[in-house]
């Protein structure tokens, strides 16, 4: 017997924009191509868990911290070939509508999603810019 993780009943893909723009459309685009349902939101719920946005959740803490500044896209209950399908897609539509790559992803799990939206964008964004930090 193969034990499953347990995530969203249908996968999702969460897109958080500091502004409204095209880009939604990109990624709404790429999230059909693999069968995941698409949210999206903005800096009114930086104070949210990860966990309480993908559930739909709409109360959490007031944020007091620089709110992210990038694009961050959340990936919950896609398996690897989702995952990878859901990347390659992504990719794909970017070229295709002329959108610079999103730099900031992070795939739902149990230990993230205990935390603010917003400190999770923060520390992606850290991480990013030490793998980047010689290139």
């Amino acid at each position: 017997m193969k034990a499953r993780i347990q995530g969203a009943a249908t996968p999702g893909i969460w897109l958080y924009q500091p502004q409204p723009g095209a880009l939604s459309q990109t990624v709404s685009a790429a999230a059909a191509r693999c069968g995941a349902a698409f949210h999206t939101f903005g800096p009114e719920a930086a104070g949210l868990t990860v966990g309480a946005l993908v559930s739909g959740g709409m109360t959490g803490e007031a944020y007091t911290e620089a709110l992210p500044a990038e694009p961050v896209i959340l990936m919950d209950g896609l398996d690897k070939k989702g995952l990878d399908q859901f990347l390659a897609a992504l990719r794909s539509q970017c070229a295709a509508d002329g959108q610079p790559p999103v730099a900031l992803k992070a795939v739902v799990t149990p230990t993230n999603r205990s935390w603010q939206f917003a400190a999770l964008a923060a520390e992606l964004a850290k991480e990013h810019a030490l793998m980047h930090k010689n290139k």
